[in-house]
């Protein structure tokens, strides 16, 4: 009988470590998504300073085209130098859209990582969950079949012994 109350306050016990395991491994996931969030941000925030650096240099770029243009003694109107001009300035454009593109879509990816991250911390604590609850219900049926009589019998009908045995 003692052991078998043991046993029992042991599975309790069991499933009450389970659980606590499941919600530490979904703090820890959250916390980790947590971080992925924030380095999401960052690689946002340096793409866009990757961008603004290309749009400085494009504005650089066609300054210098000017004074050089001007100079030589082309005017801000000459075929030549506005063929150049565009040149730069779609170079430059493209340039700036690829890095914030670059930008946008890694934060995209690290954020799809947080999210992964987030739902490992559920199904964790709710397995962890599960996994008490077949703790709990191994240790009743444990329990029982220390203690089960066999269907219709009792030991005093069978003669006092354990099922039915003298």
């Amino acid at each position: 009988m003692i052991s078998a109350v043991v046993g029992m306050m042991g599975s309790v016990v069991q499933a009450q470590g389970t659980i606590a395991a499941g919600k530490q491994a979904k703090v820890a996931a959250d916390y980790e998504a947590a971080q992925l969030d924030i380095k999401a941000k960052e690689e946002q925030a340096a793409a866009q300073r990757e961008g603004f650096e290309h749009q400085r240099k494009k504005e650089l770029a066609l300054s210098e085209l000017t004074t050089k243009a001007a100079a030589s003694g082309f005017t801000a109107t000459d075929p030549t130098s506005l063929a150049l001009a565009d040149e730069i300035e779609k170079y430059g454009t493209v340039q700036q859209q690829m890095s914030m593109y670059g930008g946008t879509s890694r934060r995209a990816g690290i954020e799809a990582q947080a999210a992964g991250r987030r739902m490992e911390g559920k199904a964790a604590l709710s397995g962890a969950r599960s996994a008490a609850l077949g703790t709990i219900l191994g240790g009743i049926s444990s329990m029982a079949s220390k203690f089960a009589q066999p269907y219709g019998k009792t030991a005093e009908a069978s003669g006092g012994g354990y099922y039915g045995y003298k």
